[in-house]
């Protein structure tokens, strides 16, 4: 391990973060669930050392290997990054927002996995995640539920199974509404299937990565309404330019509206990145403005304050 001279304190800072975050099985009762608030303080602090081993210009292999120890205690809980999941080369979240939205813990009780679980799915990273579902199945109810002329269209981008189309009022779809969902993920679409029932016999799927499905998704289009939610968050700069551009050109109908959310910088990253493997791309507002120039744009925060709901007006020709 090389570290440099003026970070040697930092160093040891964040060993004794890893050190004191052990100890809570200890010191801790983690039989009382209410512990998670304790366990969850070891872990915030824990995440603020290895912000600051960053910002000193630690390695990222070096300060993987100090917080091993606590990556390997918080390998209990199902928010853990499973490997086997990148197998195929591509982050598949699905599984991930699934549990998320179910506010489900799935560790072991009694371990330090399940109170880091606990303390994550009461906090607002998950809360954010969850309000930004449900914005976005309020843009698709009001799209099938607002006064116009002709069928509706939706494209959800990066849709995983489909979580906000489970929320759509009954009876809010009319003759020749059309919903099309796209995911790089097969098992996701599959999902999705199995859920939505009836939606499904209005209900098309193309899947792979959505640069190759353009063309297809292009031919069932053009939308009034295409949401990508999380998907910019796994996008540089230039992959997410390139993607809007190809929307509000291609897919989007003169009119309609393009909604992708972000996640803001946050003092969560660190602890998500270094001991779940959970990496987004974060986005303040100028950054998400600087990828949509001369666009009809609405920003706004959710309600957490952690995330931007960016909204893009097509302009009608």
């Amino acid at each position: 391990m090389t570290v440099l001279p003026h970070s040697t304190d930092v160093l040891h800072r964040l060993s004794d973060a890893v050190d004191g975050f052990l100890r809570g099985e200890k010191e801790f009762n983690l039989a009382d669930p209410s512990a998670h608030r304790l366990v969850g303080g070891r872990f915030r602090a824990l995440g603020e050392q290895i912000g600051a081993g960053v910002h000193a210009g630690m390695q990222e292999e070096d300060i993987a290997a100090v917080v091993q120890p606590a990556r390997s205690a918080c390998a209990r809980t199902p928010l853990m990054r499973d490997e086997e999941e990148w197998v195929r080369g591509y982050p598949s979240d699905f599984r991930l927002v699934e549990h998320v939205l179910a506010q489900a813990n799935g560790a072991a009780p009694g371990t330090l996995g399940w109170h880091v679980e606990a303390s994550l799915q009461s906090s607002a990273i998950t809360q954010q995640h969850r309000n930004r579902v449900t914005h976005q199945a309020r843009l698709i109810g009001d799209a099938f539920t607002a006064p116009r002329q002709g069928p509706r269209s939706v494209l959800v981008l990066a849709s995983g199974a489909a979580p906000e189309l489970r929320h759509l009022p009954p009876g809010a779809l009319r003759p020749g509404d059309r919903i099309v969902l796209s995911d790089v993920d097969p098992d996701a679409l599959d999902l999705a299937q199995k859920r939505l029932g009836p939606l499904n016999e209005v209900t098309t799927a193309v899947p792979g990565n959505v640069f190759r499905a353009l063309n297809p998704l292009a031919e069932l289009g053009p939308f009034d309404l295409v949401l990508a939610n999380g998907l910019y968050g796994y996008l540089n700069d230039r992959a997410a330019v390139r993607l809007t551009e190809a929307v509000l050109t291609r897919l989007c109908r003169p009119g309609g509206t393009f909604y992708f959310a972000s996640v803001l910088p946050n003092l969560f990253r660190w602890p998500l990145e270094y001991l779940l493997g959970w990496q987004v791309i974060e986005r303040d507002e100028a950054a998400v403005r600087a990828l949509l120039p001369g666009c009809d744009v609405s920003i706004v925060p959710d309600p957490t304050g952690l995330a931007l709901l960016t909204h893009v007006r097509v302009h009608r020709v």
